[in-house]
This record gives structure tokens, C-alpha cells and sequence, in this order.
């Protein structure tokens, strides 16, 4: 078959791939010059296949508002996001943070997070390309303890599923990280996930697509709409041309919905704005661990001679401008937990769009067409989920069963 992806990310470079090895003939469409120049550029490194708990939970309802209205708080929203479809998306996201639901979505995104963690490792075993990978787990750091036992309490849900967890006292912490030592005196304990890994996502989706041998990339080519002939999809009308396929993917991240709905199909997917700051590191004091600071909602990884923070929810429509006081709480935060572990002076800042849905599970699969599926909606958790989201929407167009339950994970 010809198929078409829309979108040269990581899930659409990974979904070429998958479909590649199968005997198809390919193309992606991607406006920028090259592979993963969005939202697979600059995350926070981390495939945290533990990392199952979605942002709608009941603990998060008594923040929302206080975090609306702080200056540095993990979530923000500005002004010019109160759209109606902004406030329609609110309002479902609300209706996830139920405990049912949220127990739900959890198992959702487990259930798909420990088989990508499969599918990546299969993945990692049959390309030859560098990423920085580093298979060390994750440690999580806890300053406050009623946060560290929802942590526990959490972890301890998702190990009867398949996901390990060691809890560790404030000094256990400090001996599997020893770059936390400055924190001692404020750390209360961790919880580490063994299991889970770190790598960067832009080298491996670039790495990825210079193996591809059957697939053609048409960069700087913007989508402008989809062409339809009844339950079917004709063609992609680009900015230069028009492209035909027998199946067609949809793997545009936060600008999905802009091309979904022309065709009367709601992914309930709002862009929230994510922030990542990249420091040289300085010596021997960057962490060899991926960390995860849970009080302020921040993610650190070691990429090579690069250490990379991520964090920040930032609704403000399709505004992918940097806001530089968020670049700066990220480098303040940084120096706080690991004092001086890199030049700041040269360190590098960076937005994108995370393709949010309110249950925070992602949207894969078949549509109302025939011939379009969906690969789309993963927001924090592109890198983590995009192996076996890539797999299982693959195994989907060749009419194959998929390894795992779909259970919420589709229209």
C-alpha cells in the first residue's frame, strides 16, 4: 500500500518505520526543513513508562486555582486561551478528575506506556542510532511528605499492573543520586522506577528517518486541507501539491484538530504549551539519573554533555512564543537542586505545543473514514507512548489485531 503521514515527529517518523518494515511504500508531509523540529525537539528526555497518572485527578482540583494565580506555578493560563473551545475542553477535563476516572485513565495509559516500553526496546535492538539513551530508572524527589505518600500510594496501584517501584528514604536518595546532596536538609524521600529510561528524542527521530529507505519526505510542505469522496480520503492538499495514498495517518500533534474538523470528527486534543531549558553541562555535579521534582513538576535528564529541564502547562491557544520569566524559573530551579552543574550562561530555552486531551490518554487509530487513522493527542507523553503507539497503529492499517486492549485509547 501507499500510505501518507501527516507529520514527521516522533510518532510519525516511528509509524513510517513500523509501516516500512511491512512492505509499504511511504510519505510524510512536514512543514519544517527537517524531522522533529516541534514538539519532538527539546522534551524532557525522560520515557517514563511510570509516569502512568494523568494531569485531570482529583488531587489537582484543590490547585487549580491557586496555580492559576501563581506567578511560577506548574500550570498556567493566560487571558487570550478563554476561548469557547478552550472553556468546552475545561469543562471535560473537570469531568476526568473523578477518582474512577482517573483510576481508568491511569490503567489506560499504563497499559500502553509498559507495551511501548517493550516495542522501544525491540525498537532500540534493530537500528543502530545514538540518542543518549540511558536505561537508569527515574527517581522521583519529594520535599513535602503528604506528596511523597500520594506518590507511594499511586506506585503502588500501578505495581499490581506490571510497574515496579522502590520507595527511598531522603538519604537512600542521595546515594543513588549523589547530585542531590544539596537538597538534604529538605528532602523527605523518593520513590524510584527501575524500569524506566531517558534518551534524546530529537536525535533518535532524526536518526530514524535517515534510516528509512522506503519512505519519501516532503519537508517544507504545509497541509492545507484533507480531500474526502464520501467514507473515504482522496488526497492531502498541500502548499505545493496534492497527494494521493490508500491510507492516510494523522500524527499533526496540537494542530490535529485543525484538519480533523473539517471533517466533523472531535479529538477533544488543546495544545498546552511546554518549556524546556538546555545548560552545557559544567564538571562531574549534572545527575546520572533522570529526575523528576514532583513539588514543582519538573523533569531533568543527562542528554549526552547536555542537561535538559522540562516542565510548565501553559494554556494560550496555538502561542508558541517563548515567555522568557518561564525560561528563567527553570534555570533558577535548576541551580536550586543541582547548584552549579552547568554553564547557564550558554544554556538555550525552548517552547512547544503538547497535543493535551482532558483524560491525558492519547487518540489512536480508526476514524469515521475508512482509510484515516489517528495517531495523535499524547501530550506529556509523546516519547514515552510512541513506540507502541506507532506498532499498534501500524499492525491497525494492515487489518492485524493489536497486542493490547484499545480500552480508551481511541475515539
Amino acid at each position: 500500500m501507499q500510505i501518507c503521514i501527516l507529520g514527521a515527529g516522533a510518532l510519525g517518523v516511528m509509524t513510517a518505520y513500523f509501516l516500512e518494515q511491512n512492505g509499504h511504500k511511504v510519505t510524510i508531509i512536514e512543514r519544517q526543513p527537517e524531522a522533529a523540529m516541534e514538539t519532538s525537539f527539546a522534551n524532557g528526555g525522560q520515557l517514563s513508562y511510570s509516569h502512568a497518572e494523568p494531569w485531570a485527578n482529583p488531587a489537582v482540583l484543590p490547585k487549580i486555582v491557586k496555580w492559576m494565580f501563581k506567578e511560577n506555578s506548574p500550570l498556567v493560563l493566560s487571558a487570550k486561551s478563554l476561548t469557547p473551545e478552550m472553556m468546552a475542553w475545561g469543562l471535560k477535563f473537570l469531568g476526568q478528575c473523578t477518582t474512577a476516572k482517573a483510576r481508568e485513565n491511569t490503567l489506560n495509559i499504563l497499559r500502553l506506556a509498559l507495551y511501548s516500553r517493550q516495542v522501544m526496546g525491540e525498537l532500540r535492538g534493530q537500528t543502530p542510532v545514538e540518542f543518549n539513551f540511558l536505561p537508569n530508572g527515574i527517581l522521583h524527589f519529594f520535599t513535602e511528605q503528604t506528596l511523597l505518600e500520594g506518590a507511594i500510594k499511586q506506585a503502588a496501584f500501578q505495581a499490581e499492573y506490571g510497574a515496579p517501584y522502590h520507595v527511598l528514604s531522603a538519604q537512600q536518595c542521595i546515594e543513588k543520586e549523589p547530585a542531590l546532596a544539596g537538597l538534604a536538609s529538605q528532602l523527605v524521600g523518593g520513590v524510584f522506577h527501575p524500569e524506566d529510561e531517558s534518551g534524546d528524542i530529537h536525535y533518535f527521530t532524526k536518526g530514524l528517518a535517515a534510516q528509512l529507505k522506503n519512505t519519501e519526505f516532503h519537508y517544507n510542505t504545509q497541509v492545507v486541507s484533507l480531500e474526502r469522496d464520501g467514507r473515504r480520503i482522496r488526497a492531502v492538499r498541500t502548499n505545493k501539491n496534492r497527494i494521493e495514498a490508500d491510507r492516510f495517518v494523522m500524527s499533526l500533534g496540537s494542530y490535529s484538530q485543525k484538519f480533523l474538523q473539517p471533517l466533523g470528527i472531535r479529538s477533544n486534543i488543546y495544545p498546552m504549551k511546554g518549556y524546556s531549558i538546555s545548560v552545557p553541562i559544567n564538571g562531574k555535579k549534572a545527575p546520572n539519573l533522570s529526575i523528576t521534582d514532583q513539588g514543582s513538576k519538573i523533569v531533568y535528564s543527562r542528554l549526552g554533555n547536555i542537561f535538559r529541564a522540562a516542565g510548565t502547562a501553559e494554556f494560550a491557544g496555538h502561542d508558541t512564543t517563548i515567555t522568557p520569566k518561564r525560561i528563567e524559573h527553570m534555570k533558577s530551579e535548576m541551580k536550586r537542586v543541582f547548584g552549579d552543574c552547568g554553564d547557564f550562561d550558554k544554556a538555550t530555552g525552548w517552547a512547544c505545543l503538547r497535543p493535551q486531551t482532558p483524560s491525558g490518554a492519547p487518540v489512536l487509530g480508526e476514524t469515521p473514514y475508512d482509510n484515516l487513522y489517528l495517531n495523535t493527542g499524547h501530550g506529556t507523553l509523546g516519547w514515552t507512548l510512541g513506540a507502541g503507539s506507532a506498532k499498534i497503529v501500524a499492525d491497525m492499517i494492515e487489518g492485524k489485531s493489536t497486542a493490547i486492549s484499545l480500552s480508551g485509547l481511541t475515539l
